[in-house]
């Protein structure tokens, strides 16, 4: 990584999560971090809108604060304050001696498109659209649905749209399949490249809780249930979800929900009931690149190289995105 800094001597070098995460890799990141800060570049830190609490709370906002004070000129807050401020899952956001920035969120900009053949409704049957994502995790709701469509059919007419995902183990998905061969209302796929155009025609959405599909879910107003996942402790899509059904735009599914017919009658409940539209900014590649210019402002490059490092969840960083 430092060998990729002195090539492109970055004007701009942007951190993913770190140092809010990934500090495992600290040993690694923190050196390139100073070779590009020895060569001029802005240090940036770049930032979903909720922090992921730890056991001690305290001593991992103490460890934030001094790296981010110690080698930070900015940080991006991918949020919107008037929903998500930082605050609610970071109590020392006052102690960063950087300048935050608000950026709206990250949405799919990809053009939604009718769909067509055997997706397309041919009636006025509600619509449902199933999706966990890269479905290494949420087999559970996905069998669950499936097997509530029966009991749905007892109530009212409809159609389901599921997408096991295409990281989803032969073991979840062939039983799926299977069952599909038997339900003329349910469909079942790995895979869609376009989820986005599925859910804006659906009547509903039930989706596991994570970031890029809950902000789907805001761009098309599309009625929505959602499953957070807790695995590890982790709450940021629960803090996320809850706050969305305060504000009733969308209906969190509890571990008691997750019985076939109990279920059924909550999609039921669900679908009689009104999408509450509001406004998120949704405005990040408008936001972003303003914030950035205004940071070089006193540079004034003529064509500013941005270096982006997205460290994984688990093994070693991966090689950086190219600059742009």
């Amino acid at each position: 990584m430092t060998a990729v800094v002195e090539q492109f001597q970055p004007d701009i070098f942007m951190v993913e999560l770190f140092p809010f995460g990934r500090r495992r890799f600290s040993a690694e990141l923190i050196p390139v971090i100073e070779a590009a800060r020895d060569r001029g570049a802005r240090i940036v830190s770049s930032l979903r809108d909720i922090v992921v609490t730890k056991q001690d709370q305290a001593r991992h906002e103490a460890k934030i604060c001094k790296l981010i004070n110690q080698y930070f000129d900015l940080l991006l807050i991918h949020g919107d304050p008037e929903f998500m401020p930082l605050e609610r899952s970071f109590s020392r956001v006052a102690d960063l001696r950087c300048p935050v920035h608000y950026t709206g969120y990250v949405v799919q900009t990809t053009a939604t498109q009718a769909l067509t053949g055997g997706d397309r409704r041919a009636d006025s049957a509600p619509m449902i659209l199933v999706s966990v994502g890269g479905g290494r995790f949420g087999h559970q709701l996905l069998h669950c649905v499936a097997q509530a469509s029966p009991y749905l059919q007892e109530q009212i007419p409809h159609h389901i749209h599921l997408f096991a995902g295409p990281f989803s183990p032969d073991s979840v998905y062939e039983p799926l399949r299977e069952l599909a061969q038997t339900c003329p209302n349910l469909t079942v796929r790995r895979y869609t490249s376009d989820l986005v155009s599925y859910m804006q025609q659906a009547d509903l959405s039930i989706n596991m809780g994570g970031y890029n599909t809950t902000l789907n879910v805001l761009k098309t107003g599309t009625r929505s249930m959602l499953l957070p996942f807790t695995g590890n402790g982790d709450q940021e899509q629960t803090i996320r979800a809850e706050r969305l059904e305060a504000l009733g735009v969308v209906s969190i599914i509890r571990p008691a929900d997750l019985q076939p017919q109990r279920l059924a009658q909550r999609i039921v409940a669900h679908l009689q009931t009104p999408p509450t539209p509001l406004q998120f900014h949704l405005n990040v590649l408008i936001q972003t690149p303003q914030i950035l210019r205004q940071l070089l402002a006193p540079i004034q490059p003529v064509l500013p190289i941005v270096l982006i490092l997205h460290p994984p969840p688990q093994g070693r960083p991966e090689a950086p995105l190219l600059p742009s």
